[in-house]
């Protein structure tokens, strides 16, 4: 099944998806979107459902699979083989899950949802409630990681 996803883009470069969260739009991310578009080839998007996209014909997915696997599929339609992505709350959770299932060269999630057992996507870090995590890499540890702990010139685990 195809969806609808509407999106603003800006910038050139290597492509950087960013995932709202619930309840929001591709706004959510217009304070930072030009300081991103000066290195990235940005993409916007507001979720099936949410802002201009459009509920899919079928109804909105079932689970984060069913979204994911949209969501992929809509990637590769627009011809963005595993882009960098970032997300915000439930698109923190999708961006986490992107990466988890290898459609994604690096994945940041912002305030991901709880929910899993620890260690796994979705599941806060036990450092504390304000730690951060760190991106995602396919066939690497989503394990999250303590602001507190990272050196000042942290460097992702993907390059």
């Amino acid at each position: 099944m195809s969806i609808e996803v509407a999106y603003e883009r800006r910038g050139s470069g290597e492509p950087l998806l960013l995932i709202h969260g619930i309840g929001h739009h591709w706004r959510a991310w217009e304070p930072v979107l030009d300081r991103l578009a000066e290195a990235h080839d940005v993409i916007a998007i507001d979720l099936p459902g949410f802002g201009r996209s459009p509920v899919p014909d079928g109804g909105m997915p079932g689970d984060m699979a069913a979204s994911v696997a949209q969501l992929a599929q809509w990637l590769a339609a627009q011809g963005l083989h595993r882009p960098h992505v970032a997300g915000n709350s439930l698109g923190g959770a999708i961006a986490l899950e992107l990466a988890a299932a290898g459609h994604v060269a690096s994945a940041t999630a912002i305030s991901p949802p709880a929910s899993g057992p620890a260690g796994t996507p979705g599941t806060r870090s036990p450092c504390s409630p304000r730690s951060a995590w760190a991106p995602c890499c396919p066939g690497r540890s989503c394990a999250p990681t303590c602001a507190r702990r990272r050196p000042a010139r942290w460097r992702s685990p993907c390059s």
